[in-house]
């Protein structure tokens, strides 16, 4: 009975090992052979997209990086079962964010580079002082291209999970999922750019040798309509040269109804305007410049001592004077009073007499008055401590920084009498006041003394001011035109002037 038993048992063995071996064979004999990889690498290719027609410039050349940069790396063996498997697929793909990370970096050094080229500001910005549309796109299309050039450094990897199905015989698998999106960002960086872009004014200079450019004749006007000034105050070229600062033109004046005549371009405004002062005709002109070398002096053939004598309006055409005003006559044989400063140099020196209104090297008023220094040698470490490029030397000095020094009694002048008046006088920085009074008809003699020219350059804001040639010296030109009336109703010939210019290169 024992061995029957035995038997047995070793039968059904054998039964379930031939089905188990039946069950592993049918399985291999059912299991894909076909390697998922190369499904997956296939569908891939199959699922590449087309590079869009129709395209243009910078957006061309975008779609051909991302051409470029668009990879498919299968990764490693896919784990399988009877009817699916899985692994995973690295992508590689040009990436927005990383094309135009720092990107406006590259943008303001292009920038930076036209503004140190530049010849004028209407080259590189609108009227408003932003960047000309235009050249933003340039400036921005030249930075992208040069990172497109390389753009593999631009590229993001990721890895990405994938399954695929078996059916009726094959793997199936859609790659639709593994493409990037079709939609890449118009004009990556563009906005960004623009808005991280530091406008930089150009910053025009006269060297002291240099001579002053020609004008634009089409940024002088004239209107007899106060508030056509006040509009053309507020445009932002007008607001950036004034800088905050406070006018003495004040649109509410009576202006005797006669013409306001101005210049403006971005490196100079000038103002002329007429109105009662005590009774006379007071002729004003106030400036701003943008740089302090555009305040400048002429001398009669451009030498110190010469004899040689020309009209003011004269040497105001000879210079390309935007505004010009009557100087010192500084060469009328009136002897060695005061500090005769020219080119930075000490020309001549009275030193125990005369009051010396000095220009220093931002364009402020210095002055030095009666026994200032002891010697020449003093004066001219003065004169070079302060960067003085000339000087204008009648006087007297009527306001020193905001204290009224007008004299009772000077050398020259006939202060106490009345006389026609010229003066100039600083309100701010690089900001000035020009001033005659004179009388309307060479046979009608209202004129003022010389404190009233006083009272009235502080009553027009200025905190420095200083008495030049008056009578018929006096005289304020803009554009080369003589806007005041002068005394005996002709122009003096005179040795010298000083003068506003445009900067702006022709």
């Amino acid at each position: 009975m024992a061995v029957r038993k035995k038997k047995r048992v070793s039968f059904f063995s054998i039964l379930l090992l031939l089905v188990l071996i039946c069950v592993a064979a049918a399985l291999a004999l059912l299991r894909p052979k076909e390697d998922p990889a190369q499904t997956v690498t296939a569908s891939i290719a199959a699922a590449l997209p087309a590079q869009e027609s129709g395209l243009t410039g910078i957006d061309e050349e975008i779609a051909d990086a991302r051409a470029r940069c668009l990879s498919f790396k299968v990764d490693g063996p896919f784990s399988q079962t009877l009817r699916s498997a899985s692994g995973s697929v690295t992508r590689t793909e040009l990436d927005a964010d990383l094309l135009t990370a720092g990107l406006g970096a590259e943008i303001q050094a292009g920038l930076d580079e036209k503004i140190s080229a530049a010849k004028r500001s209407s080259d590189l910005y609108t009227a408003d002082g932003a960047v000309l549309p235009e050249l933003y796109d340039t400036l921005y299309n030249t930075a992208l291209r040069a990172r497109l050039a390389r753009a593999e450094d631009y590229c993001r990897t990721e890895r990405l999970p994938v399954t695929l199905t078996f059916e009726q015989g094959e793997w199936h698998f859609d790659a639709a999922a593994l493409m990037p999106a079709e939609k890449f960002p118009e004009r990556p960086g563009y906005a960004e750019g623009a808005a991280a872009l530091t406008v930089t004014p150009l910053h025009y200079a006269l060297g002291p040798h240099d001579p002053s450019p020609v004008p634009d004749p089409g940024c002088y006007g004239e209107s007899t309509d106060p508030r056509e000034i006040a509009a053309l105050l507020e445009t932002p070229t007008a607001q950036r040269l004034i800088g905050g600062q406070k006018l003495d033109f004040d649109p509410e004046r009576d202006m005797l109804g006669r013409s306001i005549y101005y210049y403006l371009d971005e490196t100079i405004l000038a103002l002329v305007w007429q109105q009662d002062e005590h009774g006379a005709i007071g002729t004003f002109g106030e400036v701003f410049i943008a740089d302090e070398s555009q305040l400048r002096r002429k001398l009669a053939d451009d030498e110190f001592g010469s004899y040689q004598l020309y009209y003011a309006s004269e040497m105001a055409a000879q210079t390309n004077a935007v505004i010009a005003g009557s100087g010192d006559y500084y060469n009328n044989g009136r002897g060695d009073v005061g500090l005769f400063v020219y080119d930075g140099k000490l020309m001549r020196c009275g030193l125990h007499s005369g009051q010396s209104c000095l220009f220093d090297g931002n364009g402020d008023m210095l002055f030095t008055y009666e026994d200032t220094f002891p010697d020449e040698e003093a004066a001219q470490r003065f004169i070079d401590e302060n960067h003085v490029r000339f000087s204008l030397n009648w006087g007297p000095v009527l306001i020193d920084h905001g204290e009224d020094v007008t004299p009772y009694d000077y050398p020259f002048g006939e202060v106490r009498d009345t006389y026609a008046r010229c003066a100039i006088g600083q309100l701010g920085q690089r900001h000035y006041l020009m001033m005659t009074i004179n009388c309307e008809q060479p046979d009608h003699y209202v004129l003022v003394t010389l404190r009233q020219a006083a009272d009235s350059m502080i009553a027009h804001g200025c905190y420095n001011a200083y008495t030049l040639d008056g009578g018929q010296t006096a005289s304020i030109l803009i554009g080369g035109q003589l806007i005041n009336p002068v005394q005996f109703g002709v122009e003096r010939e005179v040795s010298d002037i000083y003068y506003f210019a445009t900067a702006i290169p022709n």
